[in-house]
């Protein structure tokens, strides 16, 4: 069975940012990986901008029947995509090892 793609975001998603994430995210996928686990240990901010490329990625994802999974998720971040409604599009774990459990 193939790896599930890993990326570990960093910062702030924004509209400075969010290309770059995108590229990112869109390149990891462009590999048709079985899943997609994003690390949010070290992210510190999401726009709305940010929660579109995140977003978007959710919808590729389940386009290319592959699983996704955010975990190490801050506490403002995850009161972010509850308040936004998108909660229900990102499974959300404490853990790396928790997501990849997951999504196995």
């Amino acid at each position: 069975m193939e790896s599930p793609s890993i990326i570990e975001l960093h910062g702030r998603i924004d509209s400075v940012t969010s290309e770059g994430v995108d590229a990112t995210i869109g390149s990891a996928l462009d590999a048709m990986p079985p899943a997609l686990v994003l690390d949010f240990t070290a992210v510190t901010f999401v726009s709305s901008i940010g929660l579109r490329v995140l977003l978007m990625a959710a919808k590729r994802c389940r386009k290319q029947n592959a699983r996704l999974a955010l975990h190490s998720v801050s506490e403002p971040i995850v009161d972010l995509f509850r308040v936004s409604g998108l909660n229900a599009f990102f499974p959300m774990y404490p853990t790396r090892e928790a997501a990849l459990a997951a999504i196995v």
